[in-house]
């Protein structure tokens, strides 16, 4: 169906200048020019579109798409000029030198002017036919996101709401409000905190690393009430605040660290989150359970699929026998 689009645009374009140029020239110039005029179109097209190509690739249509256009249209029409004398030297054996010259003739100059019209008419269809592919790009991406925001929001409240969880929180609230108050209020303080967090992040795609580091450090605290000096980590001041990151990330992979190995005195956690260029480093110890979890590699899986449609940068994924190391990068 991609090839189809091409050739649509080429055979088009060859329909419309051979009637321009009967127009012009009578049936005849028509009937004998029409196989020149589709190898041009070809030439013309290929060309152009692999020119846009390479501005994508230098530019960045998405984040500078005027800037973008401008330095293309720049460098069309010198470029199309240059094609146009190569095909013509192929066609007619005239010399470049000599068609050149030809150029200041007024008579030739109406061709060339045609010409750059043709190469104009021509890059128009790819700049429509990229945007359209863009937008449905485009709108394939914001559905698949969405889904995976859903998805993502959906894994993140049934793991807080999982029974074990709740059942933990609450020995662990029980214990608390015995042994001190004061320190079992502030703990339904951050499980109040984590909840209400989820929902007021529930319609974002991003959310900003200082907000999720906070989220991240009232979650991790609700953890350490639990485990006590079992359980240790290290978080990194954050002074950009422009950086972001896909809400409740670092939560699912901490949910994930706990779920996969032991934690008591006999063997402590140790869990360090660093910043390193445009990453955030998640590692930690590993202390396996003894009786496996069940589990299919949703929560990393999850995690991957949505930095897929946020930015090119892949999700870092290290272990060894000491140590499971996650990186996922700032967007």
């Amino acid at each position: 169906m991609k090839k189809a689009y091409h050739l649509y645009i080429i055979f088009g374009v060859t329909i419309l200048i051979t009637l321009f140029n009967g127009l012009f020239g009578g049936m005849e110039a028509m009937k004998r020019n029409i196989g020149i005029i589709f190898i041009y179109s070809l030439v013309f097209y290929s060309i152009n579109r692999g020119y846009f190509y390479l501005i994508g690739k230098f530019f960045s249509w998405d984040k500078y798409p005027y800037k973008t256009l401008i330095t293309s249209i720049i460098g069309l029409l010198p470029l199309n000029f240059i094609i146009y004398l190569l095909l013509n030297f192929l066609v007619t054996g005239k010399g470049i030198k000599e068609q050149i010259n030809m150029v200041l003739s007024p008579l030739v100059t109406f061709e060339y002017i045609l010409v750059l019209m043709f190469a104009l008419v021509i890059s128009l269809f790819i700049i429509i036919l990229y945007t359209f592919k863009k937008i449905e790009t485009e709108k394939l991406k914001a559905e698949k996101l969405k889904t995976q925001n859903e998805q993502a929001k959906f894994e993140s409240l049934k793991a807080q709401l999982d029974p074990h969880f709740l059942f933990n929180n609450l020995n662990v609230l029980t214990a608390l409000i015995e042994e001190n108050p004061e320190k079992a209020e502030k703990f339904v303080v951050r499980l109040s905190d984590i909840y209400k967090y989820v929902l007021q992040q529930k319609d974002h795609t991003t959310v900003s690393l200082k907000d999720e580091l906070s989220f991240s450090k009232k979650y991790l605290e609700l953890l350490k009430a639990r485990f006590e000096n079992a359980l240790t980590y290290d978080l990194p001041k954050i002074s950009d605040a422009s950086k972001k990151i896909p809400p409740m990330s670092l939560q699912i992979l901490l949910e994930n660290i706990v779920k996969h190995n032991q934690i008591d005195d006999n063997h402590p956690l140790k869990i360090d989150i660093t910043l390193n260029n445009d990453y955030l480093i998640v590692k930690n110890n590993k202390n396996p359970k003894k009786i496996h979890t069940e589990s299919k590699g949703l929560g990393l899986e999850l995690i991957k699929k949505r930095f897929e449609l946020l930015t090119k940068k892949p999700v870092i994924i290290e272990e060894d026998k000491k140590y499971f190391i996650v990186k996922i990068p700032l967007i």
